[in-house]
């Protein structure tokens, strides 16, 4: 049976309709809030955030005396209060509202005066319009009495409102739907200010004081007008069988539709999240649907995270009472319900649509509204009507919480421990814990029991289920706890089942958090009906049987953006990404490029870039390509398969965007064979919460490194260097580092020797050795992500898989960890900061009768408008953590990237330097790699090793640059120089 749904209010403007942030709260909800709420209390010398305020849960418990004042609704007008004069907007130039405005630019604020009769917790709302283009929501901060309330209090959302866009074309080249352009809506909308998660379903309770009290609401990202500003009390929303009641004494029953009205979910009127699409799903039952091709006929894209919504429009055909059901499939979160909040043209129509639950489905099922068998009838007048659904954590929020908590504990724990034991792990060794740390094995127990209670309270949700397959790791941690709480005093050499390790009670829970923070499902139809019954929900077995059959045959044929399909009369270029990259990057082009140049292009799905060579060979290989990695270009370069672009007249202006170091493996000769698409960033990773708790200030030099590791590593804590990632064999990007910032080069000047045993890269190579066996980095580490998420590595460096990560898929520490820049050595007053790249290329292949038409194609794309361009359609269409990383540093620039971190990898791509590459070049990555294991591992010393790796390397080279044509008879016969980023500066001067 279906739990009851609880009750939440809403109230909007009419471009509010699918903002799920415009709730007033419920008073009889409220009080049950505070009492259940669940906080993390902050202990002196815990490892978690350095936050200054309390968290809301934590203020509601201590406001849970605190009266919510009825019947009060007063309206401010921000531009009438003399301190906001320089940012006051006229009535003509107010877009609109019926009153003067106020702009807030990005790091502006306005300040307004609010009387109250008595002190009492209110609501805050105001009515706002965003005025920039940028993808990502306008955010801000609320303070009442120049201070933060509460810590939520510091992130305040101003959400977008998008519809998609029409497009001109509908299908690709094969057939397949296009995914439509979400296009943002910039009308006056209003909200009340909201938990920015979208943990709590309804606005910010604030304590105001009696009489005079300052609100400050400011921006922090992007640009709006603000209107009026309300400070109201609570409205309560009847109940369902109060409503109806309503509603039947206030009408007439009119006629009956026969048939149900049937709204395909994939074509939402409007949504407040730019990444919620609609996706293809390729079942027979679904509508619409084909056996050869793609269609769009479901709706659920990245629509999972709190507060997302997504509106609908229903045509009701006359006055009365109307059932509403969707189809609907939600096989992520195993024996659990996701929950939506219901809204009808703006509002929650009675309590027990507030929390809407779907249970979880393997198939598709078509699910009626309602309350177990009975469904809920909503009343329609004749006309339009939009009806919205906006993703609800908050029935789960206790479980989240419970989980924060539990982390935030560990963590201290763990780090107590640490302190006392100096991280020794030795089994022979006896602790007495309980005498440091009283009560240890109770409070391991009472954590299990919580994770129990909270086990049970999602149960409840669910009562169909007898276990929820997707808390299982809550059922696991709750075991481990107990299993320890039995041999306290053993807990220093169990860390690893504790608090370190993918096993661990703390990566259990971090692990189900993230899972359990997003509630995703799937929607393929809405239903509107008064009588009949729905049409089945999946197809029947026997056309799943034949569209199989169908389907097993058109394997064989050939497949949409194929590289073995090449066009004549067409740009073939093959792509190394993604399908549904290259069928966004292909509808840019022919949307764009093509209608600008009259060149047309044909995209391709790279089969392996490995292959490009051998493709060549057989003059197989396509007109131009994307997404190869930097170093393929100068292989086919010395085979003379490759085009050298600085043959093009506009070469030095196209290249003007991109890190000179970066071009550095690009070049061969006095020519560059590609240029730059993506760029990979190394930057230095920290715990915030960690180095403030131990005092340590964040290291800008290798000697701030080395200072600071004898207090991390007596605590069981260490720096993280890339090299220990890589076992066995050690690439450039972790060895070069070293060498650089000591002032060394790989080779010299001619390309025809190695040059790292000068004393430059001797220094390097050196201390890079010592930081192993003398400092005592941690050799090994598998996944510097989990061990810099569990706080055993709270710093080091990495680049942008572990940023993604970090982002994506560690909650808990969201607000504890930051970037730095690269730390580096100081050389004549100036900290040398040399660090890799990487990234893909674009290149153009010898072989093609198109090189021009090519050029013209790869300038377009690498331009910084065009790179602008893709990386918003990248995160409006799937989502803020598809971030493109382009080599193009202007249009990074315009990323919307968090602007403090965008800042940090702008300034270190001024630092960006690549291994040079020369015939033979991978014998001395082999043999700098040799040198760390054999120095590390054996104790060789530096310089002998290194004396033995130049011998290798050079007789390698030497055959290498024989086999090319360098040498002819052991002499020099066709010079092959070095290219440097002063090299690089003068050919772009020159051209």
């Amino acid at each position: 049976m279906k739990k009851p749904f609880r009750t939440l209010a809403s109230t909007s403007l009419i471009a509010s309709l699918i903002i799920g942030a415009c709730h007033p709260l419920t008073v009889a909800a409220e009080g049950e809030a505070a009492a259940n709420a669940q906080s993390a209390p902050a202990k002196a010398g815990t490892a978690e955030v350095n936050q200054l305020e309390k968290t809301y849960s934590q203020m509601l418990k201590e406001w849970s005396k605190v009266p919510v004042i009825p019947h009060v609704d007063l309206l401010v007008k921000p531009s009438a209060d003399p301190l906001n004069e320089d940012l006051v907007v006229a009535k003509p130039g107010s877009q609109g509202y019926p009153s003067e405005t106020v702009r807030l630019s990005q790091g502006s604020q306005v300040t307004v005066q609010v009387e109250v009769e008595q002190e009492g917790l209110y609501q805050i709302g105001f009515d706002y319009l965003v005025t920039d283009d940028g993808i990502m929501s306008t955010e801000g901060y609320i303070q009442v009495n120049h201070s933060y309330p509460f810590y939520e209090s510091r992130r305040i959302l101003f959400p977008n409102l998008w519809e998609n866009q029409l497009l001109k074309e509908k299908y690709d080249r094969y057939g397949n739907e296009l995914l439509p352009r979400p296009e943002k809506v910039k009308v006056w909308q209003h909200t009340y200010a909201m938990d920015a998660s979208y943990l709590y379903m309804k606005p910010l309770k604030y304590k105001l004081n009696k009489g005079l009290n300052t609100i400050t609401i400011a921006s922090t990202r992007g640009d709006l007008l603000l209107g009026n500003i309300t400070v109201d009390s609570p409205s309560e929303i009847d109940s369902y069988e109060t409503y109806s009641k309503q509603q039947r004494a206030a009408t007439d029953d009119g006629e009956v539709m026969q048939t149900p009205l049937v709204i395909e979910a994939e074509n939402p009127k409007y949504k407040n999240s730019s990444s919620a699409r609609a996706v293809p799903v390729p079942e027979p039952g679904m509508t619409p649907y084909d056996t050869k091709r793609q269609l769009l006929n479901a709706f659920g894209g990245s629509w999972m995270d709190g507060g997302q919504a997504a509106s609908w429009e229903i045509d009701a055909p006359h006055d009365g009472y109307y059932k509403i059901a969707m189809k609907y499939k939600q096989d992520n979160l195993k024996g659990m319900p996701v929950f939506r909040e219901i809204h009808v043209d703006g509002k929650v129509p009675f309590q027990e649509a507030a929390h809407s639950a779907f249970l979880y489905s393997k198939k598709w099922k078509n699910e009626t509204l309602g309350s177990g068998d009975e469904p809920y009838e909503f009343y329609l007048t004749k006309g339009k009507h939009l009806f919205t659904m906006t993703v609800d954590l908050d029935p789960i929020r206790p479980l989240i919480e419970d989980i924060e908590s539990q982390m935030k504990e560990i963590s201290r724990l763990s780090l107590e421990i640490k302190k006392l034991t100096g991280n020794r792990m030795d089994a022979y060794r006896d602790w007495n814990l309980k005498e440091y740390i009283p009560n240890l094995d109770q409070t391991l127990s009472t954590w299990a029991d919580q994770l129990d209670q909270a086990y049970g309270t999602i149960q409840k949700l669910n009562p169909e289920q007898d276990e929820i397959v997707e808390l299982i790791n809550l059922r696991t941690a709750a075991k481990q706890l107990r299993s320890l709480a039995e041999a306290p005093d053993k807990l220093p050499n169990r860390m690893p089942l504790f608090s370190e390790g993918g096993s661990s009670v703390s990566q259990l829970l971090g692990d189900l958090l993230q899972r359990v923070s997003q509630s995703p499902m799937l929607i393929d139809k809405l239903y509107v009906y008064q009588q009949g019954k729905l049409p089945k929900a999946n197809a029947g077995l026997i056309t799943r049987l034949k569209e199989s059959v169908k389907r097993f045959f058109l394997s064989f044929t050939k497949q949409s953006y194929s590289a073995s399909a090449k066009s004549s009369s067409e740009l073939n270029v093959w792509i190394n990404r993604s399908r549904p990259e290259v069928e966004l990057m292909q509808k840019l082009i022919d949307e764009e490029f093509t209608p600008e140049t009259g060149v047309a292009v044909k995209l391709s799905i790279m089969p392996d870039q490995n292959k490009l060579v051998l493709a060549n060979a057989t003059g197989s290989q396509p007109d131009a390509a994307l997404g190869v990695d930097s170093w393929i270009p100068y292989d086919l370069a010395v085979r003379n398969a490759a085009v050298d672009l600085r043959k093009f007249d506009d070469f030095d202006q196209v290249v003007k965007p991109f890190s000179k170091g970066m071009m550095i493996p690009l070049a061969y000769g006095n020519g560059i064979y590609a240029l730059p698409e993506t760029q990979n960033f190394w930057v230095m990773f920290y715990r915030k919460d960690i180095l403030d708790n131990l005092k340590l200030a964040v290291p800008d030099t290798w000697d701030d490194v080395v200072n600071m590791l004898p207090e991390l590593q007596r605590l069981g804590m260490n720096f993280f260097d890339p090299l220990a990632q890589y076992k066995g064999f050690k690439p450039l990007n972790a060895t070069t580092p070293f060498i650089y910032q000591a002032n060394g080069e790989l080779f010299n000047s001619e390309g025809t020797k190695t040059a790292i045993n000068s004393e430059q890269a001797l220094k390097g190579i050196k201390f890079m050795t010592d930081l192993f066996t003398i400092y005592n980095l941690p050799q090994d580490v598998p996944s510097f992500y989990q061990h810099f998420r569990n706080g055993t590595l709270p710093i080091g460096i990495s680049d942008l898989t572990s940023y993604l990560q970090l982002r994506a898929a560690a909650p808990e520490i969201a607000n504890s960890w930051k970037i730095a820049l690269h730390p580096g050595m100081l050389q004549d007053g100036v900290v040398q900061r040399w660090s890799p790249a990487g990234g893909a290329t674009g290149m153009i292949f010898k072989g093609s009768k198109h090189e021009d038409e090519a050029w013209t194609f790869l300038k377009w794309w690498v331009s910084t408008s065009v790179q602008v361009e893709y990386a918003n359609l990248q995160q409006t269409t799937f989502g803020p953590l598809f971030m493109w990383n382009s080599a193009n540093m202007d249009a990074f620039a315009q990323s919307a990237w968090p602007e403090e971190d965008k800042q940090i990898i702008l300034e270190q791509s001024k630092w960006v330097r690549e291994a040079s590459r020369v015939p033979g070049a991978y014998m001395v990555e082999r043999e700098l790699s040799n040198v760390y294991n054999s120095v590390v591992f054996s104790g060789d010393n530096p310089r002998t090793a290194i004396d033995d790796s130049v011998i290798r390397a050079n007789r390698e080279i030497d055959k290498k640059m024989e086999e090319f044509g360098f040498y002819k008879d052991g002499k020099l016969v066709k010079p092959n120089p070095v290219p440097t980023i002063n090299t690089i500066d003068k050919w772009v001067e020159k051209k």
